[in-house]
């Protein structure tokens, strides 16, 4: 048998005889008996070529190469210690951030840190503001422009730390 030309396993072994003067074919049901003596002697003696098995040798090499190379990896993992990494957030109660509303930077938020814990951050956060943020207009809008509804925020470390990441929010620089 063969998968896109290439052998995989034996299936049988088929004999046929031509005559040279004729051109008549005969496959072994159809030969007389003097005949068909003769090809199985010939098939018994007969070896199987070692490239018929070379699909299933290409199989089991990349069966065992990716096998061992998934067993190194797991091992490689177990080795390591876990190490539980403290969040890299430095945030303190009162840091600002401008939070982008529009590509070109016209619109904006305010972000105010009103407290940390353990494993959050609390904020609270302004409506859309158009103007350029002054030291003054930052105090003012996160005093006047907070809605109840922003007034409370609260988000997880790791959702604060891949905001941060992603340059959603932008440390307030005047």
């Amino acid at each position: 048998m063969h998968l896109l030309w290439i052998p995989a396993f034996p299936i049988g072994k088929t004999s046929i005889t031509t005559c040279q003067h004729c051109k008549q074919v005969l496959y072994f049901r159809e030969m007389p008996a003097t005949y068909q003596w003769l090809v199985q002697e010939a098939q018994h003696h007969a070896r199987t070529p070692r490239t018929q098995f070379s699909l299933l040798l290409l199989f089991g090499a990349y069966a065992t190469i990716s096998l061992t190379i998934n067993w190194v990896e797991k091992r490689k993992e177990a080795d390591q210690p876990s190490v539980v990494q403290e969040p890299s957030i430095t945030e303190a109660a009162g840091q600002r951030y401008k939070v982008n509303v529009t590509d070109d930077g016209r619109q904006y938020g305010l972000i105010e840190v009103t407290a940390v814990t353990a494993d959050s951050v609390e904020y609270r956060m302004t409506n859309i503001l158009i103007n350029t943020p002054t030291p003054a207009s930052v105090t003012q809008a996160l005093h006047d422009s907070v809605s109840p509804t922003n007034a409370h925020q609260r988000a997880t470390l790791e959702q604060w730390e891949y905001s941060a990441k992603q340059g959603f929010l932008k440390p307030l620089r005047y």
